[in-house]
């Protein structure tokens, strides 16, 4: 394998256990039933971060687990991935869904912050934020 084909091997390694350990701790904190009233106008937004979460997290298992069947970077770019033996999906492709779909719902999670706190300042139980 070479060097550059390893490093996205560990990147997306670590990309799909940032995307367990934050939907881990999102429905952590959602399951509190102390906090669920609390938070009842950021569910939506919560609802599609962690959905973008999960689709990063198919496509990222999908780069990680066809990666070691090649032996370069430019082989792996050039194929086709897909579960079992079907090859629905450029690599690059795959690897730039995992990174948007990451992207999106962390930036569909801060907008839903933003707005939950503008929209309904006293929500949020948090002293910091104005909340009760």
């Amino acid at each position: 394998m070479d060097d550059q084909l390893k490093q996205l091997y560990d990147y997306t390694k670590f990309h799909i256990g940032m995307y367990t350990t934050l939907i881990t701790a999102i429905i952590a904190v959602f399951a509190n039933d102390s906090l669920k009233s609390s938070y009842s106008n950021f569910v939506p937004f919560i609802g599609i971060t962690v959905f973008c979460f999960i689709v990063a997290g198919l496509f990222g298992g999908l780069v990680a687990s066809s990666i070691p069947f090649y032996t370069s970077f430019q082989d792996f770019s050039n194929s086709r991935l897909g579960p079992w033996k079907w090859k629905w999906f450029s690599s690059i492709i795959c690897t730039h869904l995992e990174h948007s779909a990451f992207w999106l719902g962390c930036l569909v999670a801060v907008i839903g912050l933003v707005w939950t706190l503008f929209r309904y300042p006293n929500s949020i139980a948090c002293p910091a934020f104005g909340g009760v």
